[in-house]
């Protein structure tokens, strides 16, 4: 029997109000946060503007935060498995620890897929969790697009915009499929990062930091695998996929993790390693604004393509 059946109207109007609450108030105390990075100084240079322009260095904790809170919250009243809590918080104190102290390429690798490989409440995804067993088929996919989330970046309003198209497409396949717990989830994660983007927007006044980036990817893999949600969260990845198997082409160029250039007038110039952003930036695309909306653009393309044309 679906979720859609068995909440009961109590749940659902609490679980509703409490995800609206959540993105209030995350989006009241990022600017508060925001105010207080500025005067303590935990702030970085936007790299691809022109002069010293700063911000908030790590902006998303607020949203960390109160995304730990609301998924208690919804465990509590819809049923959803502790793991759908316990990943995000164990990959948001991840992404804060590399945000603090740094991590390296492997580490993240291997600490990123290690919730997956010990959760056992997922359903299967086959044919792979046969040919490579449940577990590495877990693994792989999970630190794949935690860390193909983390590594999309670099651009005002990219990470929580595209985690943003992702969530909301996934809340409609989760709906569409009766997952009423699910679609709540997807949901919450969704309001908190347009509470988000009003301050991560170009000309950004914060920065996500990895606390945030490591949150989004755990979030949303572990709710789709949940939910048996597996094809849709690969297919919506692609862009991901791509500028992730770029980076892994120039890996030595990448470990330095040079960032694309701006000149004086504020025109970008491409980096010496590969990504997506990179080949647009190659391609003529050479102002911020103009190429996360590009990037953007191509998410949604892709998710309503899935939600048209993908079987239910």
């Amino acid at each position: 029997m679906s979720s859609l059946i068995k909440m009961t109207h109590s749940s659902l109007i609490a679980a509703s109000v409490s995800a609206i609450l959540s993105a209030l108030v995350c989006f009241l105390a990022t600017g508060k946060w925001i105010r207080t990075s500025e005067e303590r100084g935990i702030v970085a240079r936007d790299l691809h503007k022109p002069g010293e322009v700063l911000a908030a260095r790590i902006g998303g904790v607020p949203l960390a935060l109160a995304f730990s809170i609301q998924a208690s919250v919804l465990s509590i009243l819809t049923g959803t498995p502790a793991s759908l809590v316990a990943i995000p918080i164990f990959l948001s104190s991840l992404g804060l620890t590399d945000d603090l102290i740094g991590l390296n390429n492997t580490e993240k690798i291997i600490l990123a897929g290690l919730p997956f490989l010990l959760s056992d409440s997922f359903p299967k995804f086959e044919p792979f969790s046969s040919l490579l067993t449940h577990q590495l088929t877990l693994f792989l996919l999970g630190t794949y697009f935690v860390n193909s989330t983390n590594t999309y970046a670099g651009f005002n309003g990219l990470e929580a915009g595209n985690s943003l198209v992702i969530s909301l497409a996934l809340s409609i396949f989760a709906l569409i499929k009766g997952e009423l717990a699910g679609f709540l989830y997807f949901l919450s994660l969704s309001l908190l990062l347009l509470s988000f983007l009003k301050y991560n927007w170009y000309p950004a006044r914060a920065f996500p930091g990895n606390v945030m980036t490591f949150l989004c990817g755990g979030a949303l893999a572990s709710a789709a695998f949940q939910f048996g949600l597996y094809w849709q969260l690969v297919l919506l990845s692609l862009p991901q996929g791509i500028d992730f198997s770029l980076k892994l082409l120039s890996w030595g160029r990448t470990r330095r993790k040079v960032p694309a250039g701006v000149s004086d007038e504020g025109k970008l110039i491409p980096p010496p390693n590969l990504s997506l952003p990179s080949l647009l930036i190659r391609l003529g695309v050479r102002e911020e604004k103009k190429l996360v909306a590009c990037l953007l653009t191509t998410e949604l393309l892709i998710a309503s393509l899935l939600l048209i044309y993908l079987p239910r």
